[in-house]
């Protein structure tokens, strides 16, 4: 009661002013200018740069961004303020450090405000800018802006999360002090919301663009496979020929990936754009081979090998982006299960046996160990390989691409699937009903295996069921 006493509150007078008692407009007074401080230097950060033509008019050009002194001179304010709470720097006490983490909190969203304002087609526009990377692959003005923002926000996000370290423990080295310790502490707890306030703007605004950009060149190269590649007499043919499918099209595109955008970014926000990107790759190139038909035996056997270079060129992606995680711990893992899942897939031979029954072959396939790591998605859209040329793919079914259908049903740009597997379940049902309708009228089928509907309708709901779980 003594200390409420002492502290005082803010009281309402009649007239509408308000008064305080005891220690708080001491303390009101201090946070305000201790917040005057902190901000005075964000009035010069982020300038507007605009030049003019010969006619003399305005050319609206990318706003300045903070260099690295900026930012270092903002870092020694911070660490200033904060050295207030240090009975020997600034006379004050250690209590008062959360207190002050606080101001630093409000003025770094406001340094984020600034930032978010500052990046390059903010503005509704990033359609725009990532069909710009899809159709050039290089690296435009406005995203190399972009990333330079990223760099910016990296920094003093170091910056913060030193700063209590730097003020209240590094100064008394090698001596050590339980209250500055717990200081520092403190401090760092009050300041993780600016931290991740600017994780926030950097993944909304910076990285989540550029990861669909990227993903839709990713998308574009592997829709490829769909021209003929792994025809029979392609594949015939292509034995021949230097480097296979992922050697074309997707080493180099990986490769570019790497050196034009992944290595401008700092190591954190690189290792998140390379997962991010391997990730969608796998399930991408997964669903579209689902999608090939017909797959013959030479065919399969061209497919194993892309499997393989696929799976090093990812490998080198991911250990580009700079992260000591492999293929296999990314996203947890599942997308690297499905890949090796795949292999085992191309070669399931269960039915060869003419004599099973659809029930039979379903019930073989969901106790295979692997059938587990697959989505249903790729085991219904497998399985269509074997079918009659009757029963439609569900690509034809849509009237669409098989790329397209894959980007825009069953792989997000941002590398989900989840969405899609009640979608691609629903299209493969109303396959099956076709087909059964067209077989009834024309029952003389020569062509695949007449059972690959039945085992279709078994396998979906005991598919889904389990997925749920």
């Amino acid at each position: 009661a003594e200390w409420t006493a002492l502290r005082g509150e803010l009281r309402s007078e009649a007239d509408g002013s308000k008064t305080s008692s005891g220690l708080s407009a001491l303390r009101a007074a201090f946070l305000k200018e201790a917040g005057r401080r902190l901000r005075a230097p964000l009035e010069f950060l982020f300038p507007e740069a605009v030049s003019v033509d010969e006619n003399g008019v305005a050319i609206p050009l990318l706003p300045t961004l903070p260099s690295r002194y900026d930012l270092a001179k903002l870092d020694a304010i911070i660490r200033d303020e904060l050295s207030l709470a240090d009975p020997r720097q600034g006379g004050g006490d250690l209590s008062m450090a959360a207190m002050i983490s606080d101001q630093v909190v409000e003025m770094l969203n406001e340094f984020c405000v600034m930032a978010r304002g500052a990046v390059s087609d903010y503005d509704g526009r990033e359609d725009e800018m990532m069909m710009e990377v899809v159709r050039s692959g290089s690296l435009s003005e406005s995203m190399a802006h972009n990333l330079n923002i990223a760099g910016v926000m990296s920094t003093l996000a170091s910056f913060v999360r030193n700063a209590p370290e730097n003020t209240y423990v590094n100064p008394y080295r090698p001596a050590q002090s339980t209250r500055h310790e717990e200081a520092s502490h403190s401090c760092r707890v009050a300041l993780l919301p600016a931290l991740k306030e600017i994780d926030a703007l950097v993944k909304s605004a910076i990285l989540d663009p550029l990861c669909r950009a990227l993903n839709r060149r990713v998308s574009s190269a592997l829709a490829r496979m769909h021209r003929g590649t792994y025809l029979q007499e392609s594949s015939t043919d292509a034995a021949g020929q230097a480097g296979s499918f992922v050697q074309i099209h997707l080493t180099d595109l990986y490769e570019s990936i790497c050196t034009a955008f992944l290595a401008r970014l700092p190591n954190e926000y690189a290792v998140a754009v390379a997962s991010t990107v391997a990730t969608y790759s796998i399930y991408s190139f997964v669903s579209n081979a689902a999608l090939l038909r017909p797959l013959g035996e030479t065919s399969r056997l061209r497919l194993t090998q892309d499997l393989a270079d696929f799976e090093l060129a990812l490998e080198q992606l991911v250990f580009k982006g700079g992260t000591s995680l492999s293929l296999s711990q990314i996203a947890g893992g599942k997308p690297y299960a499905e890949l090796r899942a795949v292999r085992q897939l191309l070669f399931w031979n269960a039915l060869d046996d003419r004599t099973l029954s659809p029930a039979e072959v379903a019930r073989g396939l969901l106790r295979d160990a692997w059938a587990k790591d697959l989505r249903p998605s790729t085991l219904f859209h497998f399985l269509f390989s074997f079918a009659p040329a009757l029963l439609t793919s569900p690509h034809h079914f849509k009237r669409t691409d098989a790329g397209d259908y894959v980007s825009g049903t069953l792989v997000k740009l941002d590398g989900s699937v989840d969405d899609g597997e009640a979608s691609a379940w629903m299209t493969t049902m109303a396959c099956c009903d076709a087909y059964q309708q067209r077989e009834s009228v024309d029952g003389a089928i020569t062509d695949g295996d007449r059972r690959i509907s039945a085992i279709l309708m078994v396998l979906g709901p005991e598919l889904l069921r389990r997925r749920r779980q």
